[in-house]
């Protein structure tokens, strides 16, 4: 039985130390598989597609320019502003809801309709009221991220521990305590996992502001490369946006490891 136990130990070790190294590697050789599609694909079609090279090449021409660097300067603004705002409301908001009973029943179905509602349907709406200007990026940015940070939050702090809350009440701790000392603390993994969610949602946002407002940023060079069928740097482009957001919800996934060290990810 032992002797058992120990292999299985010991299987159970080996497999957690080759599974880095078997991820990397499936991954290079999905990444190999796709260039060389990529490849056929654009010799076969050179007009409407581009082969990785001539893709490369536009993205290299992109920064000599200097267009890609301030593509992403702008974009960077209101993808950042746009987070910032909503993980201070999904946060602040989220643990109100949690503490007012009577706010959360009048305002709660709301806010899961609103989250059902395609930002694009709303950009529209956002012009007559807002404008172009980067207030109105910045709304649709904070409308994309919003959600899934406030009903993390929300749904953390409503399991707050009943015991602890008692203590608090026996103390009279005050309201601004009680939300520093034991709500904040309690929800913080919660809503580290609504932020995570957010960040890929507000750099999609980012997007849709770029694409649907004023044309600038990456949105707006993408907009101008397919206006002239300039198929390379479209390409190079939706690469880099895809990099950008498998960097950003790495980054996520890494906070959130941070405020939860106990939440592993599931075995496979």
């Amino acid at each position: 039985m032992a002797d058992t136990s120990s292999r299985t130990a010991s299987r159970a070790g080996w497999a957690r130390l080759t599974r880095p190294a078997t991820s990397g590697a499936l991954s290079v050789i999905g990444l190999i598989l796709g260039l060389i599609a990529w490849q056929v694909a654009g010799t076969a079609e050179p007009v409407l597609l581009a082969t990785p090279a001539r893709s490369f090449d536009a993205f290299v021409a992109l920064i000599g320019s200097g267009e890609l660097g301030r593509a992403l300067g702008e974009s960077g603004v209101i993808f950042g502003l746009g987070l910032a705002l909503s993980i201070v409301v999904g946060v602040g908001y989220g643990i109100l809801l949690a503490r007012v009973r009577w706010l959360r029943e009048a305002t709660g179905w709301l806010i899961f309709a609103l989250q059902a509602v395609p930002i694009v349907a709303l950009a529209p709406i956002i012009v007559v009221v807002v404008g172009f200007g980067i207030e109105a990026k910045t709304l649709v940015v904070f409308l994309s991220a919003v959600f899934p940070i406030l009903i993390n939050t929300m749904e953390g702090a409503k399991h707050t521990p009943t015991a602890l809350l008692d203590v608090t009440h026996i103390y009279r701790a005050r309201e601004w305590r009680i939300w520093l000392d034991l709500l904040l603390p309690h929800t913080a993994p919660f809503a580290m996992t609504g932020i995570r969610q957010g960040i890929a949602m507000a750099f999609v946002g980012t997007l849709v502001a770029e694409f649907f407002l004023d044309a600038n940023g990456i949105g707006g060079l993408m907009l101008a490369a397919s206006a002239t069928f300039d198929t390379p740097s479209v390409l190079a482009l939706t690469v880099l946006t895809a990099v950008i957001a498998v960097a950003l919800i790495g980054i996520g996934r890494l906070l959130e490891r941070a405020t939860a060290p106990w939440r592993e990810e599931p075995e496979e």
